[in-house]
Protein backbone atom coordinates (compact mmCIF):
# COMPACT_ATOMS: atom_id res chain seq x y z
CA UNK A 1 0.00 0.00 0.00
CA UNK A 2 1.30 3.51 -1.54
CA UNK A 3 1.35 5.56 2.25
CA UNK A 4 2.67 8.79 0.68
CA UNK A 5 0.57 11.58 1.24
CA UNK A 6 -2.23 12.46 -1.32
CA UNK A 7 -3.07 16.20 -2.46
CA UNK A 8 -6.17 17.30 -1.44
CA UNK A 9 -8.23 18.38 -4.55
CA UNK A 10 -7.91 22.22 -4.94
CA UNK A 11 -4.70 22.20 -2.91
CA UNK A 12 -1.30 23.41 -3.95
CA UNK A 13 0.79 20.75 -5.62
CA UNK A 14 4.61 20.93 -5.50
CA UNK A 15 5.16 17.81 -7.74
CA UNK A 16 1.98 18.23 -9.79
CA UNK A 17 3.23 22.56 -10.34
CA UNK A 18 6.83 20.96 -11.69
CA UNK A 19 5.45 18.63 -14.07
CA UNK A 20 3.17 21.02 -15.85
CA UNK A 21 6.37 23.58 -15.61
CA UNK A 22 8.33 20.78 -17.48
CA UNK A 23 4.98 20.05 -19.75
CA UNK A 24 5.06 23.69 -20.86
CA UNK A 25 8.72 24.16 -21.30
CA UNK A 26 8.53 21.14 -23.63
CA UNK A 27 5.74 22.25 -26.22
CA UNK A 28 6.85 25.89 -25.97
CA UNK A 29 10.34 24.28 -27.05
CA UNK A 30 8.95 22.44 -30.24
CA UNK A 31 7.08 25.20 -31.30
CA UNK A 32 10.39 27.22 -31.59
CA UNK A 33 11.71 24.55 -33.36
CA UNK A 34 9.01 24.18 -35.86
CA UNK A 35 8.71 27.94 -36.78
CA UNK A 36 12.15 28.25 -36.83
CA UNK A 37 12.66 25.14 -39.49
CA UNK A 38 9.96 26.50 -41.87
CA UNK A 39 12.03 29.85 -42.53
CA UNK A 40 15.30 27.58 -42.99
CA UNK A 41 16.76 27.52 -46.66
CA UNK A 42 15.69 24.53 -48.56
CA UNK A 43 18.93 22.84 -48.41
CA UNK A 44 18.15 22.98 -44.52
CA UNK A 45 14.02 22.08 -44.43
CA UNK A 46 12.71 19.04 -43.57
CA UNK A 47 13.24 15.84 -45.52
CA UNK A 48 11.35 16.57 -49.24
CA UNK A 49 8.53 13.99 -48.17
CA UNK A 50 6.95 16.66 -45.35
CA UNK A 51 6.35 18.77 -48.08
CA UNK A 52 3.38 18.21 -50.45
CA UNK A 53 3.67 20.03 -54.38
CA UNK A 54 1.68 17.23 -56.66
CA UNK A 55 -1.70 16.63 -55.24
CA UNK A 56 -4.76 18.66 -56.05
CA UNK A 57 -5.14 20.52 -53.35
CA UNK A 58 -1.31 21.61 -53.47
CA UNK A 59 -2.30 23.81 -56.52
CA UNK A 60 -3.29 27.57 -56.25
CA UNK A 61 -3.82 28.69 -59.94
CA UNK A 62 -2.36 31.39 -61.62
CA UNK A 63 -3.73 34.17 -60.49
CA UNK A 64 -2.82 33.36 -57.05
CA UNK A 65 0.68 33.54 -59.04
CA UNK A 66 -0.21 37.17 -60.24
CA UNK A 67 -0.22 38.52 -56.88
CA UNK A 68 3.47 38.54 -56.69
CA UNK A 69 4.72 38.37 -59.87
CA UNK A 70 2.76 40.35 -62.00
CA UNK A 71 5.44 40.84 -64.80
CA UNK A 72 5.73 37.18 -65.51
CA UNK A 73 1.91 36.46 -64.99
CA UNK A 74 1.85 39.20 -68.17
CA UNK A 75 4.25 37.52 -70.06
CA UNK A 76 2.36 34.19 -69.44
CA UNK A 77 -0.94 35.88 -70.72
CA UNK A 78 0.85 36.94 -74.28
CA UNK A 79 2.55 32.98 -74.75
CA UNK A 80 1.29 30.48 -76.29
CA UNK A 81 1.60 28.05 -73.56
CA UNK A 82 -1.39 29.86 -71.99
CA UNK A 83 -3.62 29.24 -75.09
CA UNK A 84 -2.71 26.01 -76.07
CA UNK A 85 -6.26 24.47 -74.68
CA UNK A 86 -9.03 26.58 -74.08
CA UNK A 87 -12.72 26.49 -74.38
CA UNK A 88 -14.32 27.37 -77.74
CA UNK A 89 -16.33 31.12 -77.84
CA UNK A 90 -16.18 33.87 -79.48
CA UNK A 91 -12.52 34.87 -77.95
CA UNK A 92 -10.91 31.70 -78.81
CA UNK A 93 -12.29 30.34 -81.77
CA UNK A 94 -9.77 31.94 -84.62
CA UNK A 95 -10.97 29.72 -87.55
CA UNK A 96 -13.08 30.69 -90.15
CA UNK A 97 -17.00 29.87 -89.22
CA UNK A 98 -18.96 32.20 -90.93
CA UNK A 99 -19.93 29.93 -93.59
CA UNK A 100 -16.94 28.70 -95.17
CA UNK A 101 -16.43 25.69 -97.24
CA UNK A 102 -13.53 23.59 -97.99
CA UNK A 103 -14.44 21.10 -100.89
CA UNK A 104 -11.77 18.03 -100.48
CA UNK A 105 -11.67 14.45 -101.93
CA UNK A 106 -15.06 14.26 -103.41
CA UNK A 107 -16.57 15.40 -100.43
CA UNK A 108 -16.94 18.75 -98.13
CA UNK A 109 -16.55 20.46 -95.22
CA UNK A 110 -18.87 23.03 -93.69
CA UNK A 111 -17.33 25.68 -91.05
CA UNK A 112 -20.27 27.99 -89.32
CA UNK A 113 -21.45 29.42 -86.36
CA UNK A 114 -24.39 30.14 -84.62
CA UNK A 115 -24.67 32.24 -81.64
CA UNK A 116 -21.21 31.34 -79.76
CA UNK A 117 -21.60 27.96 -81.06
CA UNK A 118 -18.86 26.64 -83.82
CA UNK A 119 -20.14 23.48 -85.85
CA UNK A 120 -18.40 21.70 -88.54
CA UNK A 121 -20.05 19.23 -90.32
CA UNK A 122 -18.56 16.63 -93.27
CA UNK A 123 -20.42 15.66 -95.59
CA UNK A 124 -19.27 12.41 -98.22
CA UNK A 125 -21.01 9.84 -99.79
CA UNK A 126 -24.36 10.78 -98.78
CA UNK A 127 -23.04 10.60 -94.84
CA UNK A 128 -23.11 13.72 -92.82
CA UNK A 129 -21.70 14.14 -89.53
CA UNK A 130 -22.29 17.52 -87.83
CA UNK A 131 -20.08 18.20 -84.71
CA UNK A 132 -20.28 21.21 -82.26
CA UNK A 133 -16.56 22.64 -81.44
CA UNK A 134 -15.74 22.03 -78.13
CA UNK A 135 -11.94 23.30 -77.51
CA UNK A 136 -9.96 24.86 -79.44
CA UNK A 137 -5.83 23.40 -79.59
CA UNK A 138 -2.97 26.03 -80.86
CA UNK A 139 -3.15 30.05 -81.35
CA UNK A 140 0.08 31.00 -83.11
CA UNK A 141 0.41 29.44 -86.35
CA UNK A 142 -2.34 27.09 -86.46
CA UNK A 143 -5.40 26.35 -84.59
CA UNK A 144 -7.29 22.43 -84.48
CA UNK A 145 -10.55 21.85 -82.54
CA UNK A 146 -11.84 19.15 -80.17
CA UNK A 147 -15.31 18.55 -80.36
CA UNK A 148 -18.17 16.30 -80.00
CA UNK A 149 -20.55 14.49 -82.75
CA UNK A 150 -24.60 16.01 -82.43
CA UNK A 151 -25.49 14.63 -85.59
CA UNK A 152 -24.46 11.02 -87.63
CA UNK A 153 -25.34 8.26 -88.93
CA UNK A 154 -24.46 6.18 -85.64
CA UNK A 155 -27.41 5.43 -83.38
CA UNK A 156 -28.38 8.06 -80.85
CA UNK A 157 -27.12 6.22 -78.00
CA UNK A 158 -23.49 5.26 -79.46
CA UNK A 159 -20.62 6.68 -77.55
CA UNK A 160 -19.24 8.54 -80.30
CA UNK A 161 -21.84 11.48 -79.09
CA UNK A 162 -20.44 11.01 -75.73
CA UNK A 163 -16.98 11.36 -76.39
CA UNK A 164 -14.55 14.47 -77.38
CA UNK A 165 -12.25 13.96 -80.56
CA UNK A 166 -10.15 16.04 -82.13
CA UNK A 167 -11.76 16.80 -85.36
CA UNK A 168 -10.54 16.60 -89.00
CA UNK A 169 -9.87 20.08 -90.08
CA UNK A 170 -7.74 22.40 -89.08
CA UNK A 171 -7.06 26.37 -89.66
CA UNK A 172 -3.76 28.06 -91.32
CA UNK A 173 -3.60 31.59 -90.02
CA UNK A 174 -1.11 32.75 -92.34
CA UNK A 175 -2.74 31.38 -95.15
CA UNK A 176 -6.37 32.49 -93.56
CA UNK A 177 -7.54 29.02 -94.71
CA UNK A 178 -8.83 25.42 -94.18
CA UNK A 179 -6.66 22.24 -94.35
CA UNK A 180 -6.71 18.58 -93.70
CA UNK A 181 -4.83 17.60 -90.45
CA UNK A 182 -2.42 15.50 -93.52
CA UNK A 183 -1.36 18.83 -94.24
CA UNK A 184 0.38 19.76 -90.94
CA UNK A 185 1.91 16.37 -89.82
CA UNK A 186 4.35 14.50 -91.54
CA UNK A 187 3.80 11.55 -90.28
CA UNK A 188 0.35 11.29 -92.18
CA UNK A 189 0.85 8.77 -95.35
CA UNK A 190 -0.03 10.00 -98.72
CA UNK A 191 -3.70 11.10 -98.96
CA UNK A 192 -4.28 9.84 -102.40
CA UNK A 193 -3.96 5.64 -103.31
CA UNK A 194 -2.36 4.26 -105.98
CA UNK A 195 -5.55 3.79 -107.50
CA UNK A 196 -6.41 7.93 -106.97
CA UNK A 197 -8.70 7.07 -103.92
CA UNK A 198 -9.20 9.16 -101.10
CA UNK A 199 -10.82 9.07 -98.26
CA UNK A 200 -12.05 12.07 -96.16
CA UNK A 201 -11.31 11.30 -92.55
CA UNK A 202 -14.91 12.14 -90.72
CA UNK A 203 -15.12 8.42 -89.91
CA UNK A 204 -11.94 8.92 -87.94
CA UNK A 205 -12.57 12.12 -85.73
CA UNK A 206 -12.46 10.56 -82.23
CA UNK A 207 -9.71 8.01 -82.80
CA UNK A 208 -7.85 10.93 -81.19
CA UNK A 209 -9.85 10.80 -78.30
CA UNK A 210 -9.19 14.35 -75.81
CA UNK A 211 -9.36 13.41 -72.52
CA UNK A 212 -7.10 10.09 -73.10
CA UNK A 213 -4.47 12.19 -75.28
CA UNK A 214 -4.47 15.73 -76.64
CA UNK A 215 -5.44 16.62 -72.13
CA UNK A 216 -2.39 15.56 -70.77
CA UNK A 217 0.08 17.83 -72.71
CA UNK A 218 -1.68 21.24 -73.45
CA UNK A 219 -2.95 21.66 -70.21
CA UNK A 220 -2.77 21.96 -66.08
CA UNK A 221 -3.02 18.96 -63.75
CA UNK A 222 -1.74 17.69 -60.37
CA UNK A 223 1.55 16.11 -60.98
CA UNK A 224 -0.17 13.18 -59.34
CA UNK A 225 -1.63 12.32 -62.00
CA UNK A 226 1.35 12.38 -64.12
CA UNK A 227 2.06 9.38 -61.97
CA UNK A 228 -0.83 7.39 -62.44
CA UNK A 229 -1.68 8.12 -66.01
CA UNK A 230 1.24 6.40 -67.25
CA UNK A 231 1.03 8.68 -70.15
CA UNK A 232 4.87 9.40 -70.90
CA UNK A 233 3.99 12.20 -69.49
CA UNK A 234 6.20 12.54 -65.74
CA UNK A 235 8.96 14.06 -67.13
CA UNK A 236 11.71 13.06 -64.75
CA UNK A 237 12.31 9.29 -65.85
CA UNK A 238 9.51 7.27 -64.60
CA UNK A 239 11.87 4.70 -63.16
CA UNK A 240 13.39 7.18 -60.39
CA UNK A 241 9.73 8.29 -59.10
CA UNK A 242 6.94 5.93 -56.87
CA UNK A 243 3.81 7.40 -55.75
CA UNK A 244 2.31 5.07 -52.74
CA UNK A 245 -1.23 6.23 -52.78
CA UNK A 246 -4.06 4.52 -52.02
CA UNK A 247 -6.69 6.35 -53.85
CA UNK A 248 -8.41 4.24 -56.72
CA UNK A 249 -7.80 4.52 -60.56
CA UNK A 250 -10.03 6.02 -62.69
CA UNK A 251 -12.89 3.76 -64.19
CA UNK A 252 -12.07 4.89 -67.30
CA UNK A 253 -8.16 5.58 -68.35
CA UNK A 254 -7.64 9.67 -68.94
CA UNK A 255 -8.10 12.93 -67.58
CA UNK A 256 -11.37 14.45 -66.63
CA UNK A 257 -11.88 18.14 -67.41
CA UNK A 258 -12.83 18.22 -63.79
CA UNK A 259 -9.19 16.93 -62.74
CA UNK A 260 -7.37 20.31 -64.30
CA UNK A 261 -5.83 23.20 -62.66
CA UNK A 262 -6.40 25.04 -66.05
CA UNK A 263 -7.28 24.96 -69.50
CA UNK A 264 -3.62 26.11 -71.12
CA UNK A 265 -0.38 25.42 -70.02
CA UNK A 266 0.20 27.90 -66.59
CA UNK A 267 2.85 28.20 -63.78
CA UNK A 268 2.19 25.06 -62.23
CA UNK A 269 2.95 22.35 -65.35
CA UNK A 270 6.41 23.77 -64.63
CA UNK A 271 6.56 24.96 -60.82
CA UNK A 272 4.36 22.42 -59.48
CA UNK A 273 1.56 23.27 -56.68
CA UNK A 274 2.33 26.80 -55.38
CA UNK A 275 0.30 26.37 -52.17
CA UNK A 276 3.35 26.09 -49.67
CA UNK A 277 5.07 29.20 -51.80
CA UNK A 278 1.96 31.36 -52.32
CA UNK A 279 0.09 30.56 -48.95
CA UNK A 280 2.87 29.59 -46.48
CA UNK A 281 5.56 31.81 -48.05
CA UNK A 282 7.73 28.68 -47.89
CA UNK A 283 10.29 28.60 -50.57
CA UNK A 284 9.55 27.36 -53.96
CA UNK A 285 10.43 23.77 -55.03
CA UNK A 286 11.42 22.54 -58.65
CA UNK A 287 10.48 18.78 -57.72
CA UNK A 288 7.84 16.89 -57.03
CA UNK A 289 7.08 16.12 -53.27
CA UNK A 290 4.78 14.54 -51.32
CA UNK A 291 4.68 12.14 -48.15
CA UNK A 292 3.18 9.65 -50.88
CA UNK A 293 5.97 9.88 -52.96
CA UNK A 294 9.38 8.14 -53.12
CA UNK A 295 12.51 10.26 -55.08
CA UNK A 296 15.54 9.16 -54.01
CA UNK A 297 17.10 11.57 -56.93
CA UNK A 298 15.43 14.80 -54.76
CA UNK A 299 17.87 15.31 -52.42
CA UNK A 300 18.27 18.59 -50.17
CA UNK A 301 21.51 19.71 -52.64
CA UNK A 302 19.53 19.03 -55.58
CA UNK A 303 16.59 20.61 -54.17
CA UNK A 304 18.87 23.92 -53.14
CA UNK A 305 20.11 24.02 -56.58
CA UNK A 306 16.94 23.02 -58.78
CA UNK A 307 17.36 26.20 -61.35
CA UNK A 308 21.42 25.54 -62.48
CA UNK A 309 20.92 21.44 -62.82
CA UNK A 310 19.98 20.14 -66.23
CA UNK A 311 18.28 17.09 -64.56
CA UNK A 312 15.78 19.45 -63.33
CA UNK A 313 15.07 21.80 -65.78
CA UNK A 314 15.25 19.11 -68.67
CA UNK A 315 12.97 16.94 -66.86
CA UNK A 316 10.32 19.60 -66.10
CA UNK A 317 10.27 20.15 -69.98
CA UNK A 318 10.14 16.76 -70.90
CA UNK A 319 6.55 17.02 -69.15
CA UNK A 320 5.21 17.89 -72.71
CA UNK A 321 8.01 18.29 -74.97
CA UNK A 322 8.36 14.69 -75.50
CA UNK A 323 6.18 13.50 -78.73
CA UNK A 324 7.94 9.92 -78.40
CA UNK A 325 5.46 8.54 -81.12
CA UNK A 326 6.98 10.94 -83.80
CA UNK A 327 9.27 8.82 -86.80
CA UNK A 328 12.93 8.92 -85.97
CA UNK A 329 15.85 10.15 -87.83
CA UNK A 330 18.77 6.98 -88.04
CA UNK A 331 20.41 8.63 -85.47
CA UNK A 332 17.29 8.73 -83.22
CA UNK A 333 16.38 12.41 -83.37
CA UNK A 334 13.03 13.29 -84.48
CA UNK A 335 11.57 14.35 -87.70
CA UNK A 336 9.03 16.45 -86.28
CA UNK A 337 8.70 19.11 -83.37
CA UNK A 338 7.68 18.70 -80.02
CA UNK A 339 10.36 16.18 -78.52
CA UNK A 340 13.00 18.62 -78.08
CA UNK A 341 13.64 17.13 -74.62
CA UNK A 342 13.85 13.39 -75.93
CA UNK A 343 16.29 15.09 -78.96
CA UNK A 344 18.34 17.40 -76.12
CA UNK A 345 18.72 13.86 -74.33
CA UNK A 346 20.20 11.87 -77.31
CA UNK A 347 23.11 14.24 -77.91
CA UNK A 348 26.24 15.02 -76.63
CA UNK A 349 26.07 17.90 -73.94
CA UNK A 350 22.66 16.23 -72.33
CA UNK A 351 24.01 16.05 -69.04
CA UNK A 352 26.02 20.12 -69.15
CA UNK A 353 22.98 21.85 -70.79
CA UNK A 354 19.72 23.05 -69.88
CA UNK A 355 16.77 24.12 -72.21
CA UNK A 356 16.79 27.62 -70.16
CA UNK A 357 19.77 28.57 -71.35
CA UNK A 358 18.62 29.11 -74.61
CA UNK A 359 14.86 29.17 -74.00
CA UNK A 360 13.35 32.05 -71.44
CA UNK A 361 10.01 29.62 -70.76
CA UNK A 362 7.86 33.04 -70.01
CA UNK A 363 8.82 34.66 -73.04
CA UNK A 364 7.55 33.06 -76.34
CA UNK A 365 10.39 32.62 -78.89
CA UNK A 366 10.84 34.03 -82.79
CA UNK A 367 8.75 32.41 -85.11
CA UNK A 368 10.91 29.40 -87.26
CA UNK A 369 13.27 29.09 -84.56
CA UNK A 370 15.02 32.49 -85.33
CA UNK A 371 18.78 33.12 -85.75
CA UNK A 372 20.73 32.04 -83.15
CA UNK A 373 21.65 34.89 -80.95
CA UNK A 374 24.61 36.24 -78.26
CA UNK A 375 22.36 33.91 -75.73
CA UNK A 376 22.88 30.43 -77.92
CA UNK A 377 26.24 31.30 -77.86
CA UNK A 378 26.55 31.63 -74.75
CA UNK A 379 25.15 28.31 -74.00
CA UNK A 380 27.84 26.75 -76.12
CA UNK A 381 31.04 28.39 -74.34
CA UNK A 382 30.09 27.80 -71.05
CA UNK A 383 31.74 24.63 -72.03
CA UNK A 384 33.86 25.48 -74.53
CA UNK A 385 35.57 28.01 -73.06
CA UNK A 386 38.53 27.89 -75.76
CA UNK A 387 36.62 29.33 -78.69
CA UNK A 388 35.59 32.10 -76.56
CA UNK A 389 36.99 34.99 -79.18
CA UNK A 390 35.64 35.46 -82.62
CA UNK A 391 39.40 34.25 -84.15
CA UNK A 392 38.94 31.26 -82.05
CA UNK A 393 35.80 30.53 -83.46
CA UNK A 394 36.54 31.12 -87.00
CA UNK A 395 39.68 28.86 -86.83
CA UNK A 396 37.45 26.42 -85.92
CA UNK A 397 34.21 26.24 -88.18
CA UNK A 398 36.68 27.71 -91.26
CA UNK A 399 33.84 29.62 -91.90
CA UNK A 400 34.53 32.77 -90.44
CA UNK A 401 31.30 34.37 -88.25
CA UNK A 402 29.22 33.55 -91.32
CA UNK A 403 28.48 30.02 -89.25
CA UNK A 404 27.69 29.43 -85.80
CA UNK A 405 27.50 26.41 -83.55
CA UNK A 406 23.79 25.74 -84.10
CA UNK A 407 24.49 25.62 -88.01
CA UNK A 408 27.29 22.67 -87.53
CA UNK A 409 25.92 21.11 -84.49
CA UNK A 410 21.98 21.45 -84.76
CA UNK A 411 21.15 21.45 -88.27
CA UNK A 412 17.47 22.05 -89.70
CA UNK A 413 15.76 19.14 -90.31
CA UNK A 414 12.86 18.98 -88.23
CA UNK A 415 9.62 19.83 -89.40
CA UNK A 416 7.33 22.23 -87.43
CA UNK A 417 4.34 24.01 -87.74
CA UNK A 418 5.17 26.35 -90.75
CA UNK A 419 8.84 25.97 -90.64
CA UNK A 420 11.98 23.49 -90.67
CA UNK A 421 13.35 23.98 -87.15
CA UNK A 422 16.80 23.13 -85.84
CA UNK A 423 17.21 19.51 -84.48
CA UNK A 424 17.71 19.77 -80.58
CA UNK A 425 20.22 16.57 -80.90
CA UNK A 426 23.65 18.17 -80.51
CA UNK A 427 26.13 15.84 -82.76
CA UNK A 428 28.44 16.14 -85.39
CA UNK A 429 28.21 16.97 -89.42
CA UNK A 430 30.22 13.27 -89.47
CA UNK A 431 27.13 11.32 -88.10
CA UNK A 432 27.96 8.04 -89.72
CA UNK A 433 24.29 7.02 -88.59
CA UNK A 434 22.82 9.70 -91.04
CA UNK A 435 25.27 9.59 -93.39
CA UNK A 436 24.98 5.93 -94.37
CA UNK A 437 21.68 6.31 -94.89
CA UNK A 438 21.28 9.14 -97.10
CA UNK A 439 19.78 11.61 -94.14
CA UNK A 440 20.37 15.26 -94.35
CA UNK A 441 23.64 16.38 -92.96
CA UNK A 442 24.61 19.77 -91.72
CA UNK A 443 27.40 20.63 -94.43
CA UNK A 444 25.10 19.77 -97.74
CA UNK A 445 22.39 21.59 -96.15
CA UNK A 446 24.35 24.47 -96.83
CA UNK A 447 26.97 22.95 -100.00
CA UNK A 448 23.50 21.55 -102.03
CA UNK A 449 25.52 21.80 -105.11
CA UNK A 450 28.26 19.33 -103.57
CA UNK A 451 28.23 16.03 -103.34
CA UNK A 452 28.66 13.00 -100.28
CA UNK A 453 31.79 12.30 -101.43
CA UNK A 454 33.00 16.26 -101.13
CA UNK A 455 31.65 16.77 -97.84
CA UNK A 456 33.79 13.05 -96.93
CA UNK A 457 36.68 15.10 -98.05
CA UNK A 458 36.31 18.46 -96.49
CA UNK A 459 35.27 16.40 -92.92
CA UNK A 460 39.11 15.17 -93.09
CA UNK A 461 41.18 17.94 -94.86
CA UNK A 462 39.53 20.68 -92.65
CA UNK A 463 38.70 19.01 -89.15
CA UNK A 464 40.52 15.70 -89.48
CA UNK A 465 37.43 12.96 -89.59
CA UNK A 466 38.28 10.11 -91.48
CA UNK A 467 35.05 8.61 -92.97
CA UNK A 468 34.90 6.15 -95.21
CA UNK A 469 31.90 5.41 -96.86
CA UNK A 470 30.48 1.71 -97.37
CA UNK A 471 29.47 0.04 -100.87
CA UNK A 472 26.10 -0.25 -99.42
CA UNK A 473 25.70 3.82 -99.01
CA UNK A 474 25.22 4.23 -102.79
CA UNK A 475 21.40 2.94 -102.57
CA UNK A 476 20.28 5.94 -100.37
CA UNK A 477 22.42 8.78 -102.66
CA UNK A 478 20.25 6.97 -105.76
CA UNK A 479 23.03 5.27 -107.07
CA UNK A 480 25.78 8.00 -106.92
CA UNK A 481 27.88 8.85 -104.27
CA UNK A 482 29.25 12.03 -106.33
CA UNK A 483 25.74 13.63 -106.90
CA UNK A 484 24.67 16.90 -105.41
CA UNK A 485 22.81 15.84 -102.94
CA UNK A 486 20.22 18.72 -102.82
CA UNK A 487 19.03 17.24 -105.90
CA UNK A 488 19.30 13.73 -104.36
CA UNK A 489 17.53 15.16 -101.35
CA UNK A 490 14.35 16.18 -103.21
CA UNK A 491 13.95 12.99 -105.05
CA UNK A 492 14.38 11.02 -102.23
CA UNK A 493 11.76 8.10 -101.29
CA UNK A 494 12.18 9.19 -97.66
CA UNK A 495 8.90 12.25 -97.57
CA UNK A 496 11.01 14.40 -94.73
CA UNK A 497 14.32 14.09 -96.93
CA UNK A 498 12.28 16.01 -99.34
CA UNK A 499 10.58 18.44 -96.87
CA UNK A 500 14.17 19.59 -95.15
CA UNK A 501 15.56 19.86 -99.10
CA UNK A 502 12.98 21.98 -100.51
CA UNK A 503 13.50 24.64 -97.05
CA UNK A 504 16.79 24.44 -97.30
CA UNK A 505 16.98 25.41 -100.88
CA UNK A 506 14.79 28.70 -99.90
CA UNK A 507 17.87 29.87 -97.53
CA UNK A 508 20.24 29.20 -100.22
CA UNK A 509 21.79 31.63 -103.03
CA UNK A 510 21.13 29.03 -105.02
CA UNK A 511 17.29 28.87 -104.89
CA UNK A 512 16.24 30.94 -107.87
CA UNK A 513 18.50 28.97 -109.43
CA UNK A 514 16.69 25.25 -108.82
CA UNK A 515 13.55 26.98 -109.34
CA UNK A 516 12.11 24.22 -111.65
CA UNK A 517 13.09 21.61 -109.06
CA UNK A 518 10.81 23.30 -106.91
CA UNK A 519 7.57 24.25 -108.64
CA UNK A 520 7.93 20.33 -109.03
CA UNK A 521 8.42 19.75 -105.39
CA UNK A 522 4.42 21.00 -105.25
CA UNK A 523 2.93 17.72 -106.99
CA UNK A 524 4.36 16.12 -103.80
CA UNK A 525 2.01 13.16 -102.88
CA UNK A 526 2.58 13.54 -99.43
CA UNK A 527 0.33 16.86 -98.63
CA UNK A 528 2.62 18.34 -95.97
CA UNK A 529 5.57 18.01 -98.44
CA UNK A 530 3.53 20.02 -101.10
CA UNK A 531 2.90 22.82 -98.29
CA UNK A 532 6.56 23.18 -97.38
CA UNK A 533 7.46 23.67 -101.00
CA UNK A 534 4.79 26.09 -101.48
CA UNK A 535 6.42 28.40 -98.25
CA UNK A 536 9.90 27.15 -100.08
CA UNK A 537 8.96 28.49 -103.41
CA UNK A 538 7.17 31.93 -101.54
CA UNK A 539 10.72 32.49 -100.15
CA UNK A 540 12.36 32.48 -103.19
CA UNK A 541 10.21 34.44 -105.50
CA UNK A 542 9.51 37.10 -102.31
CA UNK A 543 5.62 36.56 -102.76
CA UNK A 544 2.92 34.76 -101.79
CA UNK A 545 1.21 32.33 -104.65
CA UNK A 546 -2.62 33.04 -105.18
CA UNK A 547 -5.11 30.27 -105.07
CA UNK A 548 -5.63 30.40 -108.69
CA UNK A 549 -1.79 29.57 -109.35
CA UNK A 550 -1.85 26.88 -106.93
CA UNK A 551 -4.21 24.94 -104.31
CA UNK A 552 -2.26 22.78 -102.51
CA UNK A 553 -5.57 20.82 -101.75
CA UNK A 554 -7.35 20.80 -105.09
CA UNK A 555 -7.51 17.27 -106.63
CA UNK A 556 -4.18 15.84 -108.57
CA UNK A 557 -5.40 17.00 -111.94
CA UNK A 558 -6.00 20.50 -111.02
CA UNK A 559 -3.02 20.84 -109.31
CA UNK A 560 -0.79 18.83 -111.82
CA UNK A 561 -2.19 21.49 -114.45
CA UNK A 562 -1.43 24.50 -112.43
CA UNK A 563 2.33 23.41 -111.93
CA UNK A 564 2.92 23.04 -115.71
CA UNK A 565 1.29 26.69 -116.20
CA UNK A 566 4.10 27.73 -113.38
CA UNK A 567 6.84 25.71 -115.04
CA UNK A 568 6.14 27.87 -117.70
CA UNK A 569 6.20 31.38 -116.53
CA UNK A 570 7.90 31.70 -113.13
CA UNK A 571 11.70 30.65 -114.21
CA UNK A 572 11.19 33.39 -116.83
CA UNK A 573 10.83 36.17 -113.92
Amino acid sequence: MNSSPQPVPGSFSPLRFAIRIAFVAGVAALLFSARTASSLKPAATPAASQRSNIHRGDYVGPEACAECHEEKYAAWKLHPHSRMNLNASPATVLGDFSGAVLNYGGGQALFERSGDLFFMTITRQEQRRRYRVTRTVGSRFTQMYVGLQVEGPEPKDDPVYRREGKLPFGYWLSRQAWFPESYFDSDCPPEYDPKGQISLPAEDAHQTTWRKNCIYCHNTYPYAERLRAQAGTTGFPAKDLSLRDSAPPDAEPGLAPSELVTLGISCESCHFGGRDHAKRELPIRFLPESPHLDFAKATPERILNAREDPYVVNSICNQCHFSRGVSPYPNGAGTWNSRESVDLALGGCASKIRCTDCHDPHEAGPPGGGAPDAQHLAACLKCHPTLATPAARSEHTLHGESVTCLDCHMPRIVQGLEAVLRTHQISTPGDVRMLAAGAPNACNLCHLDRSLEWTLATLKAGWGRSLTSEPEWAAAYGGRLDAPLGAVWLSSPVPIHRLVAADAYSRSPLGRSELTRLIRALVDPVAVNRMFALFALERVLARRLSREEYEPTAPPARRNGQVRELLKTLPKQ
